[in-house]
């Protein structure tokens, strides 16, 4: 596996950018530092915005740290809809769900969905970890959930869980599958960014490495790694293929990944979008073959 990247452009107007979504002829982008949604053109202008988020704690530049929901996922939903996840690495302002369904006029609607999380941390699997959802994806109705460190893939059934989070029905059945992740300096990466392929059952994701003590805290930026899951079947392998991307000029931290085109099987143009952890953002375009 290898990318090579075609193009850098930086985002002035787009503080600490954490997700990124392809969308007709443009781009949905959101911010863990804004409570904006950007709908950005082709060449990466921001063109509009929807507030997702309350501004009770933005000075117009940046979120209060402490207060931010800390929106780390952003995914297309069948062409129809967009679903933005906090982190849940604070509680309880962290344990958001933003659900965006674009009609016209586009309707934004907000759910605490601190019982699902608290499901989430009351796992096994987290004990000794913490709760960083950063990334999601999705395919042939099923939602993935992507954890930071502990590397974790949580899938769920993503009827099930809206009818949970509106109070219809129990904690829905979940897959899990834990990680290991390449390391920079003995560090191992963290997921990042996550999306599918639309003409194979691919998972493409993102991975970064921060020297860091916990989910919260923000440390030295080491580099990232694009890779691929196979999902076949609706099952999650427990392989994956990955490689280092490419530094330029200056360590990046790549936050979210979305499918420009699918060239060919193996082969496809993606848009990774990234975050300095100083509020600077900037758009990658990339080749990524296998």
């Amino acid at each position: 596996m290898e990318t090579s990247i075609l193009n850098i452009k930086k985002l002035s107007n787009i503080p600490s950018g954490s997700g990124i979504a392809k969308y007709a002829e443009g781009y949905y982008v959101i911010s863990d530092d804004s409570p904006h949604l950007f709908l950005l053109n082709k060449e990466f202008d921001v063109v509009s915005k929807i507030l997702i988020s309350d501004t009770e704690h933005f000075n117009g530049d940046r979120i209060i740290k402490s207060e931010k929901a800390d929106f780390e996922t952003l995914e297309m939903i069948d062409d129809k809809e967009l679903v933005v996840f906090g982190s849940g690495s604070k509680i309880p302002q962290r344990d958001v769900f933003v659900r965006i369904l674009l009609n016209d006029p586009v309707i934004v609607e907000k759910y605490d969905i601190s019982k699902f999380y608290n499901h989430l941390r009351s796992l096994p699997i987290f004990e000794n970890s913490e709760l960083n959802i950063e990334a999601t994806a999705f395919r042939d109705g099923q939602l993935y959930l992507f954890n930071r460190r502990k590397n974790i893939i949580i899938k769920v059934d993503y009827s099930l869980f809206l009818e949970f989070i509106k109070g219809e029905t129990r904690v829905p059945d979940l897959e899990i599958h834990e990680f290991s992740l390449p390391k920079i300096k003995g560090i191992e990466a963290g997921f990042s960014g996550a999306t599918t392929l639309q003409n194979q059952p691919t998972i493409v994701f993102t991975a970064s490495v921060e020297d860091n003590i916990n989910a919260y805290e923000d440390g030295e930026i080491l580099g990232s790694f694009i890779g691929t899951i196979d999902i076949s079947n609706n099952m999650i392998s427990d392989r994956f293929d990955h490689c280092e991307i490419p530094i330029v000029n200056e360590s990046f931290k790549v936050e979210s990944v979305t499918i420009e085109e699918e060239i060919a099987v193996g082969k496809i143009k993606v848009v990774l979008i990234t975050d300095d952890d100083q509020g600077s953002s900037a758009i990658i375009e990339s080749i990524m073959s296998w």
